[in-house]
């Protein structure tokens, strides 16, 4: 086990630092400290060459110069929050608005926009890298303060772990994290040869703005059935692309993930898992131009070149009466877990 840290770049005079935890199967998994961002998941093959799993940019300025959030930490709450407003402990409260008169993502100043603290550690099966930082209601807008770890772990079976942690100061407050992870396995520009098995029967309905009604469907004969595996470019086109909420069945089963994403022409396969009850896929249907990602070697990207699939608990959750608690009382902690696994098959 290894673990590498250096300096990638000065971005809005932020130093940021770039850790690499590396197993003893030369898996490497490489993080930044600025959005507590997942950079690299890199797999060798059989003659040793390294290839990224993720969409990723080589400096930093790159991720935020458009609006995906490539692999970067959400929170803290992930997703959609209507009209940027909920009712928590009997008073409504307002949030700051930063998508069609919503909140996205955290709102303008989330986890993503943060240069995080960071220490390591080492085990004999594992390493890994821990962000820390306090997060304020002054800064981000949400209710209460709260002291938020997000921790990377890789470890000698080729699985990435994320964990998300957080301390709530003296008020309630909402607590959703999640990776806006993008995922790429194959050698091609496209999603043609992947194929996708969801833990999902069910899928939200959502309005013209996204937002969830409260209302599901039936994945049963239909483009959102990932019950069994299913070509994803072909599902995607079928309806213009995801940008979708599925209904995890029965969440944290033994022996059940809630998603496997494969490549068919590779045999690169990922298995996730989570004990929440959502997983939101975005399929990146339509991007600005001018985005140019690490791994297509100076062109620029395609709408549907990468697939992001991200474990939280089910959006809006704070309005919806059935969609889960995302609420964090004070003096409390609450922790979640999502691990992306690789396999060669």
């Amino acid at each position: 086990m290894k673990i590498i840290k250096s300096v990638l770049d000065n971005f809005e005079g932020n130093i940021v630092t770039k850790i690499t935890l590396i197993n003893d199967n030369g898996v490497q998994a490489s993080c930044l400290t600025m959005g507590a961002t997942w950079q690299e998941f890199l797999v060798p093959n059989k003659k040793g060459d390294l290839t990224n799993l993720l969409l990723s940019f080589a400096e930093t300025k790159d991720y935020y110069s458009n609006p995906l959030c490539v692999c970067q930490s959400i929170g803290r709450v992930a997703g959609r929050i209507n009209n940027g407003s909920c009712v928590l402990n009997g008073k409504q409260i307002t949030l700051p608005k930063n998508n069609n008169g919503n909140t996205l993502h955290g709102g303008p100043n989330g986890f993503n926009t943060l240069n995080w603290d960071y220490t390591v550690s080492e085990t004999k099966n594992s390493v890994s890298a821990i962000f820390q930082t306090k997060i304020t209601e002054q800064a981000d807008g949400f209710p209460g303060d709260m002291l938020a770890t997000i921790i990377y772990t890789l470890d000698n079976q080729d699985c990435v772990t994320i964990t998300y942690s957080a301390l709530a100061d003296n008020k309630d407050t909402l607590f959703n994290p999640t990776n806006h992870v993008y995922f790429n396995l194959s050698d091609r520009q496209d999603l043609a040869t992947h194929s996708l098995k969801i833990n999902s029967s069910q899928y939200l309905d959502l309005a013209d703005d996204l937002i969830p009604t409260g209302r599901v469907h039936s994945v049963e004969d239909s483009p959102y059935d990932f019950q069994k595996f299913s070509n994803v470019k072909q599902a995607a086109q079928a309806v213009c692309g995801f940008d979708d909420a599925f209904v995890v069945n029965e969440p944290g089963k033994a022996n059940e993930p809630i998603a496997i994403l494969r490549d068919n022409e590779s045999g690169r396969q990922v298995t996730i898992d989570s004990c929440r009850n959502g997983l939101v896929m975005y399929s990146m249907a339509e991007i600005p131009s001018g985005i140019k990602f690490s791994r297509d070697n100076g062109k620029e990207a395609i709408g549907g070149e990468g697939l992001a699939l991200e474990a939280q608990t089910l959006p809006d959750a704070i309005n919806q009466e059935n969609f889960g608690d995302i609420v964090l009382p004070k003096f409390s902690k609450k922790t979640y877990r999502i691990s992306y696994k690789f396999d060669q098959i």
